[in-house]
């Protein structure tokens, strides 16, 4: 039945943020509008894809998620191959909320902030 889950994340600078992730290793494979100032991109690394959407235009697009008063917040949960190759990569470009540390259910894990908050877990496999 369900195919993909792509999130949409609402962030203050879209090509700001674009910049961030491609830094990490992600690539933008589209913008809306293609040429300018973007509204909206989606970026791509192996099999994960984020969209990321400015969040004035949500507000027209979206104005249920303005006036509920219940926004919920949002963790990116990604498996990566090497967490500590990933840890060298954002040195000094991201805030480290927690930096790598084994877990309970057998993972690596490492997070951080991307440019709007958004919190993002880099996990790999101790197998």
């Amino acid at each position: 039945m369900f195919k993909a889950l792509t999130p949409n994340i609402l962030v203050a600078d879209v090509e700001e943020t674009v910049s961030f992730y491609t830094h990490l290793g992600f690539e933008k494979i589209a913008q809306v509008p293609e040429h300018g100032k973007p509204q909206w991109a989606m970026i791509k690394a192996g099999e994960i894809s984020i969209m990321i959407q400015d969040k004035k235009s949500a507000e027209s697009d979206l104005p249920f998620r303005y006036t509920n008063g219940q926004n919920g917040g949002v963790l990116l949960y990604m498996d990566v191959e090497d967490v500590e190759k990933m840890r060298t990569r954002i040195d000094g470009k991201a805030l480290i909320i927690k930096d790598i540390h084994s877990t309970f259910y057998g993972t690596n894990e490492l997070i951080i902030a991307d440019p709007d908050h958004y919190l993002l877990i880099f996990a790999e496999d101790k197998k």
